[in-house]
């Protein structure tokens, strides 16, 4: 099961040319405020942490005046997570800062497991960004190397109900994620989607069934993946969801499927297992995963397996 007891927040304080930016932008609020509510809902505690990313230029500064630099950096980028500290304690929730220096994926995860962080969170900003942090190399690395689950969250508009769709391969991982999915949607009073994606076999020229067979054979897959599904949301509270659950099973690339789900049902957080024994959970292995954040109009929260292997190495 999920939890949300210890929430570990990625800010990423830089913007154009300085290194630490008083103002939050809009992705960074977002993921503060998606860290907020969730704490909130299940008295939680938040801890926000950046890393601060040092350009050739002032490294070559820092050797000269190290002390001087990096002091001020740290002091000027504590007073600004501080800021958030104070923020969140006047709504109820307990939380503190870190501030590090070094490359940001890498310290996420090392703190993510060192602090025993439950969840990270992290902002994402739109395809045109040339953010590397939230956008890019430190948002892959998070999603495919992070031990705990990473939600990616995105700026979006206020729904008067949102939308969270699953995506369950049946796979042991698939079952963890349905849950996220139940439990998520009950917090942000959400309609829960599910799919299963059926992947088309290919067929040769000259042999594979017939157009009526293969039209036989895809319903008892769809009527046996439906079962199924029901069968696992029978072992979650999905039943307690105001605004119900949907179950999609459909026929085709498991990438396209999910897309075309997202802009048909107006997907607000898609969840997702990172290793599985399908085309849904495979889609974050490799490319697909910059195709996916960088098309999906959505937020995207990937859950590891508890056996998965942290390539990280912590002290």
């Amino acid at each position: 099961m999920i939890s949300f007891s210890r929430i570990l927040v990625g800010i990423d304080l830089s913007h154009s040319d300085r290194i630490v930016s008083e103002k939050l932008s809009d992705h960074c609020q977002q993921a503060v405020n998606c860290a907020i509510e969730f704490a909130k809902s299940c008295g939680g505690e938040i801890t926000f942490f950046t890393t601060l990313e040092i350009s050739e230029q002032a490294r070559h500064l820092i050797d000269v005046h190290e002390s001087e630099i990096t002091d001020s950096v740290e002091v000027e980028a504590s007073r600004v997570l501080e800021k958030l500290v104070q923020q969140t304690e006047t709504e109820g929730v307990k939380s503190s800062c870190k501030v590090t220096f070094g490359t940001s994926w890498v310290n996420i995860i090392r703190e993510a497991v060192l602090g025993k962080q439950t969840m990270v969170i992290v902002g994402r900003r739109g395809s045109r960004s040339k953010s590397r942090f939230f956008y890019g190399k430190t948002v892959t690395k998070l999603i495919r190397k992070c031990p705990v689950p990473v939600l990616v969250a995105k700026p979006d508009p206020p729904r008067e109900v949102e939308s969270i769709l699953v995506a369950d391969d049946f796979s042991e991982i698939g079952e963890a994620v349905l849950d996220a999915g139940v439990q998520l949607a009950r917090i942000r009073v959400a309609r829960l989607h599910v799919v299963h994606v059926i992947e088309e076999a290919g067929q040769g020229l000259f042999s594979g069934p017939s157009l009526e067979e293969a039209r036989k054979l895809e319903a008892q897959q769809r009527e046996a993946a439906e079962a199924e599904i029901n069968e696992r949301l029978s072992q979650t509270d999905y039943r307690t969801l105001v605004h119900g659950t949907k179950v999609h099973v459909e026929v085709g690339s498991p990438e396209e499927v999910v897309l075309d789900l997202i802009e048909s049902e107006k997907v607000d957080l898609m969840v997702i297992g990172s290793i599985g024994r399908s085309g849904l959970s495979a889609m974050l292995l490799g490319s697909t995963a910059e195709r996916l954040l960088s098309t999906a109009d959505s937020s995207l929260l990937v859950i590891k397996p508890a056996d998965f292997d942290c390539p990280v190495k912590v002290d």
